[in-house]
């Protein structure tokens, strides 16, 4: 399993655990159906597992990242504060919009379908955000000029999360992930 990532002073064994569960989960698990929600519930309430992980399949249509949105803050409105929520929320809507538009597999007419998967922890102080998407095309922080009007969309990323990475998927694809202290 190949990883970059950009790991600010956390952590570090917690923040790899942390992660690597929503990896495996998503690479065991795979996507629901399209329009579907799952909750996942942990085997062992140790605190190693999330206490609580749910998945959505986002629709490609034009209110995507708007959807994704409205999961994340209905998902998290209990467990964390409006800030980071709100931290949360946007770097959802960036993933998405980077799977939608990116994520399409080689030699594929299908339309994208990423699935959004958020975890979070009630003994460590974490929540993650993590999309899948089917391509294994690595991404990247984009340099723009100052003229241009995409390409910031990772460097919002690192800009709100405590660090971000990506992992390929054993079944071909790609997780992009966030992780955020709560």
């Amino acid at each position: 399993m190949s990883a970059e990532q950009d790991v600010r002073p956390v952590d570090t064994l917690r923040v790899e655990g942390t992660w690597e569960w929503l990896c495996r989960a998503v690479d065991q698990v795979g996507p629901p159906d399209p329009g579907q929600t799952v909750t996942l519930l942990p085997a062992v309430g140790d605190g190693r597992d999330p206490a609580l992980c749910s998945v959505l399949v986002v629709p490609p249509m034009p209110q995507s990242a708007q959807v994704a949105r409205d999961f994340t803050r209905a998902a998290l409105a209990d467990r964390a504060g409006d800030e980071l929520v709100d931290d949360v929320t946007v770097t959802v809507s960036e993933l998405v919009s980077n799977a939608l538009r990116y994520g399409r597999a080689p030699n594929s007419r299908a339309e994208p379908q990423p699935s959004l998967w958020l975890a979070v922890w009630d003994r460590l102080p974490y929540a993650v955000c993590a999309v899948t998407d089917d391509s294994e095309r690595i991404p990247v922080e984009g340099h723009p000029d100052e003229f241009a009007e995409s390409g910031r969309g990772l460097q919002v990323v690192s800009a709100l999360s405590e660090s971000w990475g990506w992992n390929l998927r054993a079944g071909g694809g790609k997780t992009v992930w966030a992780l955020f202290r709560i």
